[in-house]
């Protein structure tokens, strides 16, 4: 039984680590912090016409403002790639229990 729980546990932790290490990588190749790291921001006045912009307070929220963001600028993401790359940010940047 114990065996179980640690073969579990080892699933589990490498599976995370490999939504962690796919969605950094997404994260990286869509220029993401071009927007969101520079130091002018990118300014979210020109997004809320479209009713994308709003502050995160969950997880939840995280999630859909990936799939906000790739829909509006066209990314082209599947959403199994959208997931890593909010549990990347969440786990970076956010700290939302999942």
């Amino acid at each position: 039984m114990k065996r179980l729980i640690v073969l579990l546990t080892l699933s589990i932790t490498l599976t995370y680590a490999n939504y962690m290490k796919e969605g950094a990588k997404l994260y990286k190749d869509a220029n993401c912090a071009k927007c969101h790291l520079s130091p002018d921001k990118f300014d979210p006045n020109s997004i809320k016409k479209e009713g994308l912009s709003f502050k995160s307070k969950s997880f939840k929220d995280v999630k859909q403002w990936i799939i906000n963001c790739d829909s509006f600028f066209e990314v082209g993401w599947f959403p199994e790639e959208q997931e890593a790359v909010a549990k990347f940010l969440n786990k970076k940047f956010y700290k939302f229990k999942e």
